[in-house]
């Protein structure tokens, strides 16, 4: 195994990977050589890698938004600080996840994800 310049362990036959990130409940790219250096044959199976996890993300903002929705009609209910707080914490780790997201998108796809996903 190798370290490349971020601190990321990978295997040096390995040009690539898709592991899964618990946070966001998808897979994520990682490209560990410039995209430049893949045989044609790779570059298509990482890109479609990278449209398989784009297909992926609206379902995931859908069910993070769902989420949420839930902690904040919580909110209405709840008459404890302590309880406050940590609905509060907890819909701003989802508002992080889902920006997350959006900006994963973003960056494979080069655009910004549909403005109806949460229809």
């Amino acid at each position: 195994m190798e370290e490349n310049v971020y601190g990321v362990k990978r295997m040096t036959a390995q040009p690539f990977a898709f592991p899964f990130d618990e946070r966001l409940g998808i897979r994520r790219p990682r490209l560990f050589v410039d995209y430049e250096e893949l045989s044609t044959a790779r570059r298509h199976r990482f890109e479609l890698g990278c449209q398989e996890v784009c297909s992926e993300i609206p379902s995931r903002i859908r069910w993070f938004e769902k989420r949420y929705m839930t902690l904040f009609e919580a909110l209405n209910e709840t008459s404890s600080e302590t309880e406050l707080d940590r609905l509060l914490d907890e819909m701003n780790e989802l508002s992080s996840c889902i920006a997350d997201l959006n900006v994963l998108y973003l960056h494979i796809e080069g655009t910004y994800i549909g403005a109806n996903v949460s229809a």
